[in-house]
């Protein structure tokens, strides 16, 4: 009964019409309650059994997105863009998406569920993360991040709400509303003008309001994410953009007192090369998973092979567009120039005019 009486209120809270029951029961999923809701999203526990085997029961999470509650900018220009990111990625620190539908005017994205919730909610709820801990999650986290600029994509939101944890005390990251390409059709490095993420994680050349180049400010949000996991702190309390900025312009900031003992230089130093207000002169995500800290334990020096396929995936991909993009530009190259045949029709044809 008490079975029963969840699922009737998960179908309640989710309104969803004998129809799309149905949809959802043939495809072999059952939502059970809801965990959590964001702005623009309710996120449910539910069940999946594939109908056609006999596979074990799935617990997983389901991101339900109203298209007729969301904000029209949302629906045209950022979901089309998260289903496509959540379609493309592919890396063991990312969540995994299981599948995805359009019912009418709602999206269910089904993913795996994260056992630990988010990262965020485990600092408060257990201190400080030891620093052996963190940097497991620290290399884990900017692999992922590490192979997602490899694709040229840039993720544009990294704080601790986004960063989840399995059973097995694993990090990955989630949420891809905001990401979005770095290049254009060209491969070229191209601007971002948009203010997205959380203020308490923007890098400096965000608040200062004109155009960025978007993979460094991942490595700020990255390097936020850190300081918070080793001090149970954020690292500046501004709430204003001005008085932020200038804080963040001026290395405002240091590790607290009650942690910094225990902490190594490597740590601090890395956490500061992250935190660096200059763009330019900040660390790039291939030294933070080189870095002298992630070294100090040898076992985080070799990759899994789920780790080196990703990576390897994404070169390739990576690769393959330049060699069409080279190929295409071949083509436009042997098109302006016209072939001996035509050369010599013009030439006929303007001597017999002229004659």
């Amino acid at each position: 009964m008490e079975g029963k009486s969840k699922v009737h209120h998960a179908d309640d809270e989710l309104r969803l019409s004998g129809s799309e029951q149905l949809t959802l029961a043939t495809r072999g999923y059952k939502m059970i309650k809801k965990v959590n809701e964001g702005s623009y999203a309710k996120v449910y526990l539910a069940e999946y059994r594939n109908p056609s085997k006999n596979d074990k029961l799935s617990i997983l999470a389901c991101k339900v997105i109203d298209t007729n509650t969301a904000p029209k900018d949302f629906v045209k220009k950022f979901l089309p863009r998260e289903i496509d990111m959540l379609i493309k990625l592919n890396h063991p620190h990312l969540v995994h998406t299981h599948s995805i539908f359009q019912r009418r005017y709602k999206y269910f994205i089904f993913m795996r569920y994260m056992e630990h919730g988010d990262l965020l909610e485990y600092i408060l709820q257990k201190g400080a993360v030891q620093e052996d801990q963190a940097r497991i999650w620290a290399r884990q986290l900017a692999l992922a991040v590490q192979y997602m600029h490899e694709l040229e994509i840039a993720h544009r939101d990294i704080k601790c709400e986004n960063v989840l944890l399995t059973a097995n005390q694993n990090a990955k990251l989630s949420d891809f509303g905001f990401a979005r390409s770095c290049v254009d059709k060209s491969l070229k490095d191209i601007h971002s003008e948009t203010f997205c993420g959380s203020l308490s994680y923007t890098a400096p050349e965000i608040l200062q309001g004109a155009p960025y180049y978007p993979k460094p400010t991942d490595v700020w949000s990255l390097g936020i994410v850190v300081y918070v996991m080793l001090n149970r702190a954020m690292p500046f309390e501004d709430k204003h953009i001005k008085q932020l900025f200038q804080a963040q312009m001026n290395r405002n900031w240091k590790f607290r007192s009650r942690y910094i003992d225990s902490l190594s230089e490597n740590c601090k130093r890395l956490v500061t090369l992250m935190l660096e207000p200059n763009c330019q002169h900040r660390i790039k995500i291939d030294h933070i998973i080189n870095s002298e800290w992630i070294a100090m334990d040898s076992r985080l020096l070799e990759w899994t092979p789920q780790e080196t396929l990703a990576f390897k995936k994404a070169r390739e991909e990576r690769l393959q567009l330049q060699k069409n993009l080279e190929t295409q530009d071949e083509k436009d190259v042997n098109t302006a120039i016209p072939d001996s045949s035509v050369m010599k029709a013009a030439v006929d044809v303007n001597a017999s005019s002229t004659s």
